[in-house]
């Protein structure tokens, strides 16, 4: 059966390529252009086992016609790899510069964690490498110590991250609430939009190092501070006319070419039309040019040897203090590379409907890391922006993955001039369209509708409000992770949202008083809500000694909807026992769920001498039987 795909905007089924072939050697008469006329064989879309199912390859022409089938069926792949590992460059080579190191080490890195990580396992469809966020990493490093320390703190990061994985910690990240996930997806358009404005102070004569080299790892306004700079000026004239141009031009067809067709990616569309008409209806016939990737960096080919062979590094000795000038810088790689690895993979999720594992990424990302290390990379992680331009442009498998690595260390080793030809005005326009799809349009709506009045919804037929917390919480991610840091914007949400829930939680105790007759002497407090360290003092206050003294002499307190979720809880829970006891009434607990027996089990100490009573299934009559906890 095959397997669906879908996307953001459309969803296909794996296209069954089916060759007939014949191999039947006892009849020769059999010609060989009739061979390709009975057996049958599946390829599935991002694989590459055409060339040995059901059989081996058997000659030039089966080896070419496979070859075909498999092309036409993974062009969306193959054109959507070729797409990315365009703007990838650029945004590795960002990365680098802001780390205040060569683009070589962030090229190095780039291709080496897409190709390793398509391999051994990771997101499919995710694109990795390094990102701006790892650049804010590893700057102050740099700085210091010098950029021979980097490879040993990414090193130690990716270790840090294989072992995250290993350990099955993946699953922590269902702690992040949904709105957290809103807000960085909404702060990282904006960071990938204003990322842009970059290309609008392209000067061939300027060196970036000086730039953008030796920020700090908290920076207040690092998402804008590029913008504002009054030490950097704009492109004059005509040149940055062009460049808004090609901006414009390649947003358009990215976002209305697929309305029309699919058959070709949009992304791709876009860089071929402003290539083209760059360099045939610009520049050939008139004077005027806009800036190109060449303008904004040279691309210097990496050595491809370990590090310890590598005559130009001189490594630092492996030693306790160099682990103590690295450990921080390899922590801030693994927090940072980690979350944004992690969120891809969730925003990926959404956008493709398949799950991916969390674990597996993070061990991927781990091992890439580490290798990248080893052969002079600056290390990375998953790239937001270029997952989201892979997966409109239907690269959502591995081997779309494989392919972006592929490009990119061909283009880097070979077909350099390839790709300084690229307008950034095109470039600029893809990742604009990326972070268009990215924004969380809902969430903005939502949000307005959490801050503005009743009467004034109902005027505007507004009816998506979600609570003000959840908006608070959404806003305050974006803020942080623009005006600080992505790792600070994520704890801080979790932080928010975990104290609102815990707030929250803490009024939905209720304590319900019953007494059946004037004439029994006996009297049921229901208690229904959690137990816990934020509702233990409030429940405790439910029972004031001047109004319990007045209670009749056989108390029971019946816990059939309450959960008791820890030693807060059952302290406040004994408390009360212990205040009625001490009046001299007779106290018993009724109904306790089997979670919270198995937890009061554990300090079975605490409740000697307390009294439980069992209730039989079917009869909702107590029986009048204590017992002890041993």
């Amino acid at each position: 059966m095959a397997k669906q795909y879908s996307t953001s905007n459309t969803s296909y089924d794996e296209e069954e390529v089916t060759v007939e072939r014949s191999y039947i050697a006892e009849d020769p008469t059999i010609q060989k252009d009739n061979m390709y006329n009975e057996e049958e064989y599946l390829a599935e879309v991002g694989e590459m086992n055409c060339y040995c199912v059901p059989t081996r390859v058997s000659g030039m022409k089966d080896f070419m016609f496979r070859t075909l089938g498999w092309t036409i069926l993974n062009k969306e792949q193959i054109l959507a790899a070729f797409t990315a590992a365009f703007t990838q460059i650029l945004e590795a080579v960002t990365g680098a510069l802001i780390a205040g190191v060569s683009p070589a080490l962030a090229l190095q890195s780039t291709w080496l964690m897409n190709v390793f990580t398509a391999l051994i396992g990771g997101r499919p469809g995710m694109i990795s490498g390094t990102t701006p966020f790892i650049g804010i990493a590893l700057a102050d490093l740099v700085q210091t110590n010098g950029v021979e320390y980097v490879y040993y703190a990414v090193m130690f990061g990716g270790f840090l991250q294989f072992i995250f994985g290993l350990l099955g910690l993946g699953a922590l990240l269902r702690f992040v609430p949904y709105p957290v996930v809103q807000g960085f997806s909404n702060a990282m358009a904006l960071y990938i939009v204003a990322a842009q404005f970059r290309f609008g102070k392209v000067s061939p004569d300027k060196s970036f190092l000086s730039e953008f080299g030796g920020r700090n790892l908290v920076q207040a306004g690092h998402s804008w501070s590029h913008i504002t700079d009054g030490d950097s000026s704009w492109i004059a004239g005509s040149h940055l006319n062009i460049l808004c141009i090609h901006l414009c031009v390649a947003f358009v067809i990215c976002l209305g070419l697929p309305k029309l067709t699919r058959i070709i990616p949009s992304s791709f569309v876009a860089l071929f039309v402003c290539t083209f008409v760059e360099h045939v209806f610009i520049r050939t016939p008139f004077s005027f040019r806009s800036a190109t990737i060449e303008d904004y960096v040279t691309v210097k080919t990496p050595t491809l040897i370990p590090i310890w062979l590598d005559d130009n590094i001189t490594l630092p000795p492996v030693n306790l203090d160099t682990f103590r000038k690295i450990y921080l810088y390899g922590l801030a790689v693994f927090g940072t590379g980690l979350c944004e690895s992690l969120l891809a993979t969730h925003i990926v999720d959404e956008l493709t409907e398949i799950k991916g594992s969390k674990n597996r990424v993070a061990i991927g990302q781990g091992i890439a890391n580490v290798v990248a290390a080893i052969f002079g990379g600056m290390g990375g992680s998953g790239s937001i922006g270029q997952s989201l331009v892979a997966n409109h442009s239907d690269g959502i498998t591995n081997l779309s993955t494989f392919l972006t690595g592929s490009f990119i260390l061909l283009f880097v080793y070979a077909a350099y001039d390839m790709v300084n030809i690229i307008p950034l005005g095109a470039i600029a326009g893809i990742m604009v369209w990326a972070a268009f799809q990215l924004v969380d349009w809902e969430s903005i709506l939502q949000a307005i509708s959490a801050l503005i009045p009743l009467c004034l919804r109902d005027r505007l037929n507004l009816d998506c409000k979600t609570p003000r917390a959840d908006s608070l919480i959404m806003l305050s991610v974006m803020a942080f992770t623009l005006c600080l840091d992505l790792s600070i914007g994520l704890l801080s949400g979790v932080l928010i949202a975990t104290f609102v829930y815990v707030w929250d939680s803490s009024t939905r105790v209720i304590v319900e008083r019953e007494v059946r007759s004037e004439e029994t002497n006996n009297v049921t407090y229901n208690v229904t809500g959690p137990l816990f360290f934020a509702t233990a003092e409030g429940f405790s206050d439910i029972f004031p000694l001047e109004e319990i003294q007045f209670d009749p002499d056989e108390v029971v307190i019946n816990l059939e909807g309450a959960e008791i979720y820890d030693y807060s809880g059952m302290v406040a829970l004994k408390k009360v026992y212990d205040r009625f006891a001490d009046l001299g009434k007779v106290v018993a607990l009724s109904s306790i769920s089997l979670t919270s027996r198995r937890l009061m089990e554990k300090t079975a100490y605490m409740w000697q001498g307390v009294n439980f009573l069992e209730v039989e299934e079917g009869d909702q009559q107590t029986i009048d039987q204590s017992i002890d906890m041993k």
